[in-house]
């Protein structure tokens, strides 16, 4: 059981990687592009969820998955003897999802665990000659892969309207304003010469609202963000500092903070001006 749990978490982490690296890779980017990290939503994330679903039905053919070829063992239905079906299998799997409890359950009755009583089978030891083998693959294969896929999918779907709840202000991007966008900067860099360097960008028009959109990238010097203190202090101070050119309530929009080392990199974002409408 424990080395089944080792290689199919290898081949969920395998399937999982490309989607793994995009966030890093977006988690790095800095720019004034109002795209939010989103570490659930995409294509790769069904990539990923390819390697979970196959952890369900990883006993499917023939009721022998990779660790089960190892150690020479073999899912049976516990009524007739015969090769467990795989959607027996994959009925059997899903109670992995509470595998600690699974892997006590296991060492008080090691030839059935709870996923074995709901799905009546039984492990046994693999026998050739014993029993008729199946064809390795069947459209019975599909069932199995199909509800496995679909419950991974609805079990991250609380995750994705997370993305859609965050509200998202769309600006025109034809109204950009490179004077206003100068002027901020020239205040930033009059006032915080020594702590950041800012680079700004305005936008006159916003859709479906009556404001300006503002984005603002603050280069730190130094890192302030790992203390509360000290990051509280720098946004207070930017924020007021935005606010005298631009009252709070006529703008929206965002400010990140980054700060950037070889080998290391930290960034944080705060929304300015008056709370987003468009939920659209």
């Amino acid at each position: 059981m424990i080395l089944d749990h080792f290689i199919m978490t290898l081949i969920a982490f395998l399937f999982g990687l490309p989607m793994m690296i995009g966030n890093f890779v977006s988690a790095l980017q800095v720019s004034h592009n109002q795209g939010q990290f989103r570490p659930f939503d995409g294509p790769l994330l069904y990539v990923a969820l390819i390697g979970f679903a196959l952890y369900f039905c990883k006993d499917c053919i023939q009721g022998r998955g990779i660790a089960k070829r190892i150690t020479k063992l073999q899912v049976i239905d516990n009524v007739t003897g015969e090769v467990a079906s795989p959607l027996q299998c994959f009925v059997r799997n899903i109670f992995c999802v509470i595998w600690p409890v699974e892997f006590v359950f296991t060492l008080i009755n090691p030839s059935r665990r709870i996923g074995d009583y709901v799905a009546r089978t039984r492990v046994a030891h693999y026998n050739p000659n014993g029993i008729v083998q199946p064809r390795a693959f069947t459209a019975k294969l599909i069932i199995p892969l199909v509800l496995s896929f679909g419950l991974w999918c609805l079990f991250m779907l609380p995750f994705q309207m997370l993305n859609f709840a965050s509200p998202k202000a769309k600006y025109i991007e034809s109204s950009y304003n490179p004077i206003e966008s100068k002027e901020i900067e020239t205040l930033f860099a009059d006032s915080l010469v020594y702590v950041l360097s800012a680079n700004v960008r305005v936008y006159d028009k916003v859709e479906k609202e009556e404001v300006k959109y503002v984005s603002i990238i603050c280069t730190l010097k130094e890192n302030y963000l790992d203390n509360y203190g000290t990051k509280k202090q720098l946004t207070d101070l930017t924020k007021e500092l935005l606010y005298s050119k631009f009252p709070q309530n006529t703008i929206i929009g965002q400010i990140k903070y980054i700060y950037r080392q070889p080998g290391f990199f930290k960034s944080t974002s705060h929304d300015i001006g008056r709370p987003i409408s468009n939920r659209n």
